[in-house]
C-alpha cells in the first residue's frame, strides 16, 4: 500500500492521529500514537506539496495541489502558499500590512494568548484561534501552558503577542531539534508546570499593563492552565530517550509507537519490551510517499550509559 503522509492531527488532543492518503484510491486512513508503522520511504518522489487551505467562517477547508508539485522546504509550493495566504497572518498587528483576503475571516474570530514551557525549560508565547484553542498547544508538544489573555479578534491578540515577546524576551517558536535534544534528559513536568505558573504570577502586573495598551484585550484574573494529554505525558515519563539516528527522507523503518507529543513520537524499533525507546520528529514524514509493509529499521548502536 502506497501512502502520502498528510500530517499529524491534534483536533482531539487526547487522541492525535497521523493522517495518510492512499495514492491509488484517495482513501484517508489514520495511525494513532500506539500504532505499528512499518514502511519504506520513496526517495525519488521527494516531499510533495500538500495543497492549500480555504479559511472560512466554519473552519479551514482543503484544496489539493493541482500540479502535484515537489517542495524542497515547508509543506507547500509557492503557488499553493500564495493561494492560501496564511503567512500574512503573522503581520496582522502591523499597521498597513497586506493581509490576504483568505485570512481575514480567520482574523475576526476570538483568540487567546498563551505562554507555554517545554522539556528543557524553554518558554514561548503564542496565540490560538477559537477553533484551535487546545489543539494549537498540543500540536507543539508543550509540557505545560497557561492561557493568560483573550481578544475579540486576531489583530489585537497578535499586537499583544509581539509586546509580550519583546518585554519578557520570549520566543514565538522553538525548533523541533531542541525539543528532541531536551528529551534525552530526564523531564520533570511537575517542576516545569510550577516554573511556568511562577513566571506568570510574578509578571502578572506587567502583563496587565501591557494588555491595557491594546484595544480588545482581556487579561484574565484567573489564567487557565493546560496540561499535556496522556499520550504526551507518556513521552515525558519515558525520558531519557535516544534520538532516532536515521532520517525519514529515505530507507526502511519500523516504528512501534508508544506516545506522541507535538511532532515528536516515542517508539521502539521492535517488539522486545526491553528494547530501547527512541524519539523522532515524525512530522519529517509529512509530504513523503511511503509503502507500508514488513520493513525493519536499520540496526542502532546503543549507548549503554543512557540506561
Amino acid at each position: 500500500m502506497t501512502l502520502l503522509v498528510r500530517g499529524i492531527e491534534w483536533s482531539d488532543p487526547a487522541a492525535p492521529r497521523i493522517r495518510v492518503v492512499d495514492d491509488g484510491t484517495g482513501e484517508t486512513t489514520f495511525f494513532t500514537h500506539t500504532s505499528v508503522l512499518r514502511f519504506s520511504v520513496d526517495e525519488k518522489r521527494g516531499r510533495r506539496c500538500l495543497g492549500w487551505r480555504d479559511m472560512t467562517a466554519d473552519g479551514p477547508g482543503h484544496s489539493p495541489c493541482d500540479r502535484n508539485a515537489k517542495v524542497t522546504s515547508g509543506r507547500q509550493c509557492d503557488r499553493c502558499r500564495n493561494r492560501e495566504g496564511f503567512t500574512t497572518v503573522h503581520q496582522a498587528h502591523v499597521s498597513g500590512a497586506h493581509i490576504h483576503p483568505n485570512v481575514r475571516t480567520y482574523l475576526t474570530q476570538p483568540q487567546w494568548l498563551y505562554i507555554d514551557i517545554f522539556a528543557g525549560g524553554r518558554m514561548k508565547v503564542g496565540t490560538a484561534s477559537q477553533f484551535r484553542k487546545y489543539p494549537r498547544v498540543a500540536e507543539q508538544g508543550a509540557a505545560a501552558a497557561v492561557y493568560v489573555a483573550g481578544s475579540t479578534d486576531g489583530y489585537s491578540i497578535r499586537a499583544l503577542e509581539a509586546e509580550v515577546s519583546q518585554q519578557f524576551h520570549l520566543s514565538q517558536a522553538i525548533r523541533t531539534s531542541r525539543k528532541l535534544d531536551a528529551l534525552t534528559n530526564r523531564v520533570d513536568t511537575v517542576s516545569l508546570r510550577d516554573e511556568l505558573a511562577q513566571f506568570v504570577l510574578s509578571n502578572r502586573e506587567e502583563l496587565a499593563h501591557i494588555g491595557s495598551g491594546v484595544d480588545g484585550i482581556e487579561i484574565f484574573e484567573q489564567p487557565e492552565t493546560w496540561t499535556p494529554p496522556a499520550c504526551s505525558q507518556m513521552v515525558f515519563d519515558a525520558t531519557p530517550a535516544m534520538v532516532y539516528p536515521h532520517t525519514f527522507e529515505t530507507g526502511e523503518h519500523s516504528l512501534y509507537l508508544e506516545g506522541l507529543t507535538g511532532p515528536v513520537a516515542l517508539f521502539r524499533t521492535d517488539t522486545d519490551p526491553d528494547s530501547p525507546r527512541f524519539v523522532a520528529d515524525i512530522s519529517a514524514l509529512v509530504g513523503r510517499t511511503i509503502t507500508v509493509g514488513n520493513f525493519d529499521s536499520p540496526g542502532v548502536a546503543i549507548q549503554e550509559s543512557l540506561f
